[in-house]
């Protein structure tokens, strides 16, 4: 019974220590991040915005074009 509790305890410790140098490590790594200033966040959050608008625009009238020359080939066959 002893050497069951030895063994359990044993096994616990290890996962305790797994669990504690993994946290170790992701402290470690997160300390070596370099964040961006609020400046550079500001301007590449406008840029993103502003380049899926443009692609927004550019399916929407692609998307257009295609349903009225989709409607006129339809108009043609019937």
């Amino acid at each position: 019974m002893n050497e069951e509790n030895n063994k359990k305890t044993e096994k616990n410790e290890r996962n305790d220590s797994f669990i504690n140098r993994t946290f170790h490590t992701y402290r470690a790594e997160f300390r070596k991040i370099v964040w961006p200033s609020k400046e550079t966040l500001t301007k590449h959050t406008i840029t993103v915005i502003a380049v899926s608008l443009m692609f927004g625009a550019y399916i929407a009238l692609m998307d257009g074009g295609f349903g009225i020359v989709f409607r006129q080939f339809v108009d043609l066959v019937n």
